[in-house]
């Protein structure tokens, strides 16, 4: 790409330098305070992973307005850049930059965001050699996929970078898009709105975790997540692993979309699938590392060999997905069996989110659902559960007792 055309598209990316104005109006997801204030941190990269479609284009651009309404940035002195399959030259962010800081930034501090840069080669390298060059700029990287994941870099990005993740919306989000009232801790106020909280909570399972379908009432949900899932399997998967076999990677996440919270190993599952154990393992890799997927393991293994070796559970990040892709719909979630594991799957992405790492306990017949830092937690499955059980197993681990309800986990 020659320098015209470079400078055409970066100028075509940031209308803002002439009109002076962002438009970012809308709901700010639960991160987006605490996204701020870590932009607001004057020199490490901050970087942006999440799913597709997720939101994180909006989330930069509501941060592009922030920076210009509470931190007095001038619209000039921030830029906005996407990269795709096709706009991912070598030593395109070198060109971006430079020109930026040549032909339009002004003076003082400068803001540069970076969105989709996990499609540029060496991006690391790149960012690295202006971060350690320039003094005034902030860099803000976004990546549809583990930004991390196998890149080509010789440098790494270590003491530099600050993480954060932008999930699927939670159900609180949902409802706050639907302008729903949210659940109360009052208790007069939640119980008259409990019918409508079970209702939406399983529209929410089964379309509610993308910001457009809600906002665009026309677009069909079935189709828009099928859609998405052919642009994760068919084009960024692969782009990352050019070797992967798409046929048995799509079985791959179909059998596990459809045995959602349950224990699996990659033998079992290569058995059923008829193919290479160490290719399984190596697609369930690539699955956690490209947030589709989380695996849960068994703390009450001691030993990481045990627990990388043994039964361990999986659980989906994106419910809408695993849903549909064995072509269900909402009327699938009331079987009350399935609405268990899928509420058992919400659970576990909220604790995941609250707190980085959760396990899960079952020696010998003795089952706690999660584990997390101090705190057993078990999910309350009818009225007749023996809680001194799960009392006294959480002690024999040194842990605090938790019980979850359906009702506790609308308030999470």
């Amino acid at each position: 790409m020659n320098l015209y055309n470079l400078e055409e598209l970066l100028v075509r990316q940031n209308p803002q330098w002439i009109s002076n104005e962002i438009g970012a109006d809308g709901f700010e997801r639960d991160i987006f305070a605490g996204f701020c204030q870590e932009l607001n941190k004057k020199k490490l990269i901050l970087t942006l992973n999440g799913p597709r479609r997720s939101g994180k284009t909006f989330l930069m651009k509501q941060a592009m307005l922030w920076l210009v309404e509470n931190k007095h940035i001038p619209y000039k002195n921030i830029c906005y850049f996407q990269f795709s399959g096709s706009l991912n030259e070598k030593d395109i962010i070198h060109g971006v930059v430079d020109l930026f800081l040549k032909k339009y930034a002004g003076k003082k501090r400068k803001y540069i965001f970076f969105d989709e840069v996990q499609y540029v080669d060496f991006w690391q390298d790149q960012i690295k050699y202006s971060y350690d060059l320039l003094n005034d700029i902030k860099f803000i990287v976004s990546g549809s996929t583990s930004l991390f994941y196998r890149q080509k870099s010789k440098e790494s990005l270590a003491g530099r970078i600050v993480k954060c993740k932008l999930g699927a919306l939670n159900f609180h989000e949902y409802l706050r898009f639907k302008n729903i009232e949210e659940p109360s801790k009052d208790r007069a106020r939640f119980v008259s709105n409990l019918t409508i909280y079970k209702t939406e909570f399983k529209k929410y399972l089964a379309s509610g975790q993308y910001p457009e379908i809600i906002t665009n009432p026309e677009l069909d949900p079935k189709k828009y997540i099928m859609d998405l899932s052919d642009q994760i399997v068919n084009f960024d998967i692969p782009y990352f692993s050019a070797k992967i076999n798409r046929q048995l990677f799509l079985s791959v996440v179909k059998t596990l979309s459809f045995d959602l919270a349950q224990e699996y190993s990659a033998n079992h599952l290569a058995k059923i699938l008829e193919a290479d154990r160490r290719e399984i393992a190596e697609y369930v890799k690539i699955l956690e590392e490209t947030n589709l997927f989380s695996v849960c393991y068994n703390v009450g293994f001691k030993s990481m060999r045990k627990k990388l070796s043994g039964s361990k559970k999986i659980y989906s990040l994106n419910l809408n997905l695993s849903l549909h892709l064995n072509g269900f719909d909402v009327s699938y979630l009331n079987d009350t069996r399935v609405f268990g594991r899928y509420f058992e799957n919400y659970i576990f992405i909220r604790l995941l989110e609250k707190y980085g790492k959760v396990e899960y306990y079952r020696i010998n017949g003795k089952e706690l659902d999660f584990v997390a830092e101090e705190t057993a937690f078990e999910i309350k499955s009818g009225t007749n559960m023996d809680m001194d059980k799960y009392k006294k197993l959480s002690l024999q681990l040194k842990k605090k007792f938790y019980l979850i309800s359906e009702e506790e986990a609308y308030l999470m």
